[in-house]
């Protein structure tokens, strides 16, 4: 099975500049499961565009775009969620034309930079989804920090666990999220598949270091803070 780590630069409010991006990288790369960073429709963070509904609605018009586009792939693509008049922070897990599955983000930030209680509400579901014999989990972000939602996946059967983020940079970040990951590698012996927006929006600088990680260490990653495409093989 082979994975692409689309570590993307989506632009904040640009839906139709990050779709036509997702389109291409889907479409182009050489891979069974493309990976995009957290929101990635909308761009990260989209903050109080979020209380727009015209906003919302056109970053769902914009999945189903993507959603149409795709063929026997499958596309892991971060948007922002309306159900019961409540928004999530989302990953639509697609193929074919239809979606496998959403998970909506569990553990939303709310510190520093983040006010993401602002505008989001909590997801409940550790998701996995079957592809070609394996069952693998979904997480966004901060779901990867802390041990419950991986472990309530493994419970489920999870053999792999992709992590789709849009994960600032500061001083030991870097260092913390390789920390993280290993923390959940000895809890779960479970390989990860990290994925990171790299570029800047509003003074806030993404690192990307997206990176495959199994046997308790780092297998292959991105370059830090550029826009990449890896494709790595999981055996």
């Amino acid at each position: 099975m082979r994975i692409a780590l689309a570590q993307i630069n989506p632009i904040v409010g640009d839906i139709g500049g990050n779709t036509e991006k997702i389109i291409s990288v889907i479409k182009s790369a050489k891979a069974d499961i493309v990976v995009f960073p957290e929101l990635s429709v909308t761009g990260y963070s989209p903050q109080d565009l979020l209380l727009r509904k015209d906003f919302v609605e056109s970053n769902i018009s914009a999945l189903k775009k993507i959603v149409r586009s795709t063929g026997d792939k499958v596309a892991i693509v971060g948007f922002a969620e309306r159900a019961n008049e409540f928004i999530y922070n989302s990953a639509a897990v697609i193929q074919n034309q239809h979606f496998l599955e959403i998970h909506r983000k569990i553990c939303l930030p709310n510190y520093t930079i983040f006010d993401e209680k602002r505008w989001f509400n909590e997801g409940q579901y550790a998701t996995v989804f079957d592809f070609r014999g394996k069952t693998i989990g979904v997480s966004i972000c901060e779901d990867i920090w802390f041990p419950e939602t991986t472990k309530r996946q493994k419970h489920k059967g999870a053999e792999l666990i992709i992590n789709i983020s849009a994960s600032p940079y500061s001083k030991g970040k870097i260092e913390a999220i390789e920390n993280a990951l290993k923390q959940r590698w000895e809890e779960n012996k479970i390989p990860i598949v990290f994925v990171n927006q790299a570029g800047s929006q509003d003074g806030i600088v993404y690192y990307g270091h997206s990176m495959h990680f199994k046997n308790g260490k780092i297998a292959s990653k991105c370059k830090d803070f550029e826009e990449e495409i890896l494709v790595v093989d999981l055996k």
